[in-house]
């Protein structure tokens, strides 16, 4: 076995508790050191006995140069001579710098191409396809156009999926109609996303551990119970004997995919007509992992072993019918039905039977995700935090309905900021609530040769004020002031939105070549003015990034009458008009502060 006080130390990317924990405590039972990482700001600092320290690195997303230097830095500070990834970010974090991670330590995923395969979903279908597996109806859509065109083609109740495995968007979810469907783009702006048929059944994950192209340890489970009940994460699940067409059918597919290490092979399993449809591919360590290790297939040990020249011994059997439940789970799906929040729940879930069952399905005999009578905490901490989100919620909910609609929106965005952001949300919203925002919006004018306008997701507001300035800086023949615009939550590359490339055009000042960027700090730090639209903008900009807050702004200060020092609303959510009302007010501005820098200047040069 791998007992030997002199490993070195193995780190875990990723802070998703029930799935690192899990892997943390297989490999620390066998005198391997654990640390683990983050770096995503929706992950909490994970505690336990395994787990010999936790390391926050930057923002990937925001820091990406940063974020890789320092991890770097800790590999070698820290002697790690592998690296395991327990969520998408994390693999596609690892794939990513894979050639500089390499010459370091065990990169516990295959090259980027392998990796490429199973995070876009399109190819890990397009390679199930070849291998003659069955794969549902398919398709992709980025924006309100595209959905349209495919509309036609879709079969209702289908499942809503984010494009790209770990991609910022709503949960996997199930939708009965266009217009829930449609609504819920609308409002959530999520990006590329992949819609499938949905196919009834059951879900049955085949787990898999290859070492070149051979299945060095197998093992199966059937989901139970989902959250939400519609379909999507496994909150209970049984451990099941090996099916040898889903065990035949995993191997080729991964195989075709190039796989090496862990991956978990997901399907939907009509047991009624014997069919069985691809649902997709976890190239890493799965939500499920704890359950194999309690029945005996010992993934992590295995994976360790193999990447260190060790032969694993594998058990020939498994405890075939242990049951395994995730407690934070199946309260987020018992307040999905409860309160019937996610819609598009099946009509056969009943309410009452399923608060009937909730004794039944916490009898002792049930294995808890993440319990440990040696190592308690990551169970408490989680199922902590879980709490506190549906009380959240609920508080949120209760808001809407008691208080006016403006206040029950701002409400909303002051809940969804982040923590730091908040209070300075709140004094803005005061402050113009009385009426004692008096900004001038003058500073730095002079010396000025750098302009950026920020707001949510630079496909609106923001790319029409850069269009607006450097076409009044070009009739007024200025030069020598760069203009940009990004967003604070930005997708790389997107377009204009369709409203905005259409009232564009009708004004004279197309954004048919706009792509949407992201803002960075060295954006920040190289620019002399930074205008935010609204205040959700300015306060994230303030906490985000205080060391700049010198040089932040509201545009609106270059307002006129009741709009001066207001907030330039959003027009994502409106039609046509909002947004021609939107680009009246930009321009306005716009030009106001045009004729401020280029008197400004003026001043200077005299």
């Amino acid at each position: 076995m791998a007992s030997n006080s002199n490993n070195r130390p193995v780190l875990i990317l990723g802070a998703a508790p029930r799935i690192s924990v899990a892997v943390a405590r297989s490999l620390y039972r066998h005198g391997i050191p654990v640390e683990v990482a983050s770096f995503l700001g929706t992950e909490r600092e994970l505690r336990s006995r395994a787990i010999r320290a936790f390391h926050r690195l930057p923002l990937k997303e925001l820091y990406p140069t940063k974020f890789l230097d320092l991890l770097l830095a800790l590999i070698r500070e820290r002697g790690f001579d592998m690296a395991l990834p327990t969520s998408d970010p994390a693999l596609s974090a690892l794939a990513e710098h894979y050639d500089r991670l390499a010459p370091l330590l065990h990169v516990g995923c295959p090259p980027p191409s392998a990796v490429e395969r199973v995070l876009n979903k399109a190819l890990t279908l397009e390679a199930a396809k070849k291998c003659g597996i069955h794969v549902p109806f398919t398709c992709t859509v980025g924006n309100m156009t595209e959905l349209e065109q495919v509309a036609a083609q879709l079969r209702f109740p289908l499942v809503a999926k984010p494009g790209q495995k770990g991609a910022k968007v709503f949960r996997v979810r199930t939708f009965p109609t266009l217009e829930k469907l449609s609504e819920a783009l609308r409002m959530n702006d999520p990006g590329l996303v992949l819609l499938q048929e949905y196919c009834p059944g059951i879900g049955v994950g085949v787990e898999m551990l290859l070492h070149k192209g051979e299945c060095v340890a197998a093992f199966q489970h059937r989901r139970l119970k989902e959250a939400p009940a519609s379909g999507g994460v496994a909150v209970m699940a049984v451990a099941e004997a090996l099916d040898p067409g889903l065990r035949d059918a995993s191997l080729k597919l991964l195989r075709a995919l190039e796989w090496e290490g862990p991956a978990m092979v997901e399907f939907r399993v009509d047991r009624q007509t014997g069919t069985c449809v691809l649902m997709e591919v976890n190239g890493r360590y799965w939500g499920t992992s704890s359950l194999p290790i309690l029945a005996g297939v010992d993934f992590p040990l295995y994976h360790w072993q193999i990447l260190h020249g060790e032969q694993p011994r594998v058990p020939g059997k498994y405890a075939v019918g242990m049951r395994w439940r995730w407690t934070p789970g199946y309260l987020d799906r018992l307040y999905s039905i409860v309160a019937n929040s996610r819609g598009g729940i099946s009509s056969t879930t009943s309410r009452i039977r399923e608060l009937a069952q909730t004794t039944i399905d916490f009898f002792p005999t049930i294995h808890e995700a993440l319990w440990s009578w040696s190592d308690p905490e990551p169970f408490f901490s989680e199922l902590a935090a879980s709490i506190y989100e549906h009380l959240t919620a609920a508080v949120n909910w209760l808001l809407r309905k008691l208080i006016p609609g403006g206040m029950s929106r701002y409400a909303k965005i002051y809940l969804r900021l982040r923590p730091e952001a908040r209070p300075i949300y709140a004094k803005l919203r005061t402050a113009d609530a009385l009426g004692t925002n008096r900004e001038n919006g003058q500073a730095f004018l002079r010396t000025a040769r750098s302009v950026v306008f920020v707001c949510y997701g630079n496909i609106m507001r923001s790319p029409m004020a850069e269009a607006m300035l450097k076409r009044v800086l070009a009739e007024q023949g200025s030069s020598g002031i760069g203009v940009k615009s990004a967003g604070l939550h930005a997708r790389v590359g997107r377009e204009a939105h369709p409203g905005a490339l259409k009232v564009s055009r009708e004004i004279g000042i197309p954004l048919d070549n706009h792509r949407a960027q992201l803002l960075s700090p060295e954006m920040v730090a190289s620019s002399d003015l930074i205008f935010a639209m609204d205040f959700e903008n300015l306060a994230e900009l303030y906490a985000v990034y205080p060391e700049a807050r010198h040089k932040i702004h509201m545009l609106s200060a270059f307002a006129e009458g009741k709009q001066r020092n207001r907030e330039i609303t959003d027009p994502y959510y409106g039609d046509e008009e909002t947004t021609r009302q939107c680009y009246s007010i930009l321009m306005q501005c716009v030009g106001n502060l045009a004729r401020s820098v280029l008197h400004a200047r003026t001043l200077v040069r005299h």
